[in-house]
């Protein structure tokens, strides 16, 4: 059973059992007091009787049998006429429980030993479907001791019971409706949500992570819609991000094909030629040397993989770097690479501490130096200043090459992605440099960013933690 029957049904039993136990109860004390009051008027009227039958019996003179059997009648009679006509019978009998008067049609039902200390007792009776309430007192007059009994209907005081539970019927049937409607409206009102919500989920199983809960509520079911949106956007964004991983993998594995493949053509292509063929010298040595250019662009291809791979696994020892030692180091070993192809070097440095590893560090700004000089066409500049900033201390190197596109910034990074494939390979490249680039930054809990334009030029600026890691 769903939460909304659960609620539906657990609150309308719970009403009809609340209403069952106090209306019961509160019937039970109507009739216990309607009867109270009832027995206290016949034992008033009883005791009455007695008094006046006392008192009428007194008057006379005569002898103990010609009262009982002459005027007994007309004493009772004379009471009756005075009290009203509510009894259905009296009896009257002696200490040996024998009737010496009777008008009764019932009968008597009650016994002498069940008088209590005060000489008065009652019964009450059913017969043939009415409800009756007998009564005894102990009377004394000359002639002796007797005990009159008075039967009276008590029918009024149960037909107003039977009223009171037929019309509680009526109520308790208003009261269960109007509680199913009430309850119908509370569980929908507090199960909306959450079937909403239960919708949301079923929809997100589905593979539609962008939907949201859209419940406007309060409560502890309004904190739940809350931090189940939360949860969504955070699992959205790691499906995202693992879907992301999953292409750059696969576009990992067919760029690192690719570039597998194309040397090791041109290597198997050559190698036929020179072992099927009869080749003058000048082509065997041309052959010969273009085998070990692609011979080596794989090795290098390899060296940087590894590289790229190890820095994940193995412990990277940091040291205190003297920048202005590091950057003259790096520029003696760049500046003739850039001379030969016209390209002039500018560097300004501030002098500072930073802490990290230095062969990674000549390897990160060495990397993005040469990628400067492959997008370079012709003569040009390339820039680089390090100053101490208020975020710390900051490396800006600069070219004013081809630049790129706005959308290219965030795949260089990848492994394998070239903005021009067939520049880079020329220059023996294989877009994996600037993927170790950002795996170095990372490693010393640097940040990066990239500005670039096309035809422009592009501007990366590094920014470390001068003197800590």
């Amino acid at each position: 059973m769903k939460l909304f029957g659960k609620m539906f049904f657990s609150l309308i039993i719970i009403v009809t059992v609340i209403f069952s136990i106090f209306g019961g109860i509160f019937i039970k004390l109507s009739f216990d007091n309607s009867l109270s009051r009832e027995l206290s008027r016949k034992q008033n009227e009883n005791q009455m009787f007695v008094y006046s039958f006392e008192a009428s019996a007194s008057m006379l003179s005569s002898d103990t049998e010609y009262i009982q059997k002459n005027d007994i009648e007309k004493i009772i009679d004379s009471v009756k006429r005075s009290m009203g006509e509510s009894q259905i019978g009296i009896t009257i009998v002696n200490q040996k429980e024998k009737a010496i008067y009777t008008d009764s049609k019932i009968g008597k039902n009650i016994k002498i030993k069940d008088l209590k200390d005060n000489n008065f007792g009652y019964l009450i009776f059913k017969n043939n479907g009415s409800y009756y309430l007998e009564t005894m007192s102990k009377m004394t007059i000359e002639s002796g001791t007797y005990y009159i009994s008075i039967v009276s209907s008590i029918n009024e005081v149960y037909n107003d019971i039977n009223e009171m539970m037929k019309n509680y019927r009526v109520i308790l049937g208003i009261a269960l409706v109007v509680t199913c409607i009430l309850a119908y409206v509370f569980s929908k009102k507090i199960t909306r949500p959450i079937e909403k919500l239960s919708d949301t989920v079923s929809q997100m199983a589905k593979g539609q992570y962008d939907t949201r809960a859209k419940i406007k509520t309060d409560g502890e079911v309004g904190d739940l819609v809350n931090s189940f949106n939360i949860m969504a956007d955070r699992l959205e964004k790691n499906i995202e991000e693992l879907e992301d991983t999953a292409r750059r993998q696969e576009d990992f594995t067919a760029a690192f094909a690719h570039e597998l493949k194309t040397p090791l053509t041109s290597i198997i292509g050559y190698s036929d030629m020179m072992r099927s063929m009869d080749l003058e010298k000048e082509e065997i040595s041309e052959y010969s040397n273009y085998i070990f250019l692609q011979g080596k662009r794989l090795e290098k291809l390899s060296f940087t993989l590894m590289d790229l791979i190890s820095l994940d696994k193995q412990k990277i020892e940091f040291n205190r770097i003297s920048t202005e030692k590091m950057f003259n180091d790096i520029e003696k070993t760049v500046e003739q690479m850039l001379r030969e192809h016209n390209i002039r070097f500018k560097m300004s440095v501030e002098p500072a501490v930073i802490v990290g590893n230095e062969d990674l560090l000549k390897s990160l700004f060495m990397n993005i130096i040469d990628n400067g000089r492959k997008a370079i066409s012709g003569q040009g500049i390339i820039a680089l200043k390090a100053i101490k900033t208020e975020k710390g201390y900051t490396v800006f190197i600069q070219d004013n090459g081809c630049g790129m596109e706005k959308s290219e910034i965030k795949k260089i990074t990848e492994a394998f992605y070239m903005i021009d494939k067939s520049r880079a390979r020329k220059e023996g490249g294989a877009g994996i440099g600037m993927s170790l680039c950002k795996k170095i930054v990372s490693i010393h809990n640097a940040k990066w960013s990239v500005r670039s334009k096309p035809g422009k030029g592009t501007i990366i600026s590094i920014v470390f933690q001068e003197g800590q890691n």
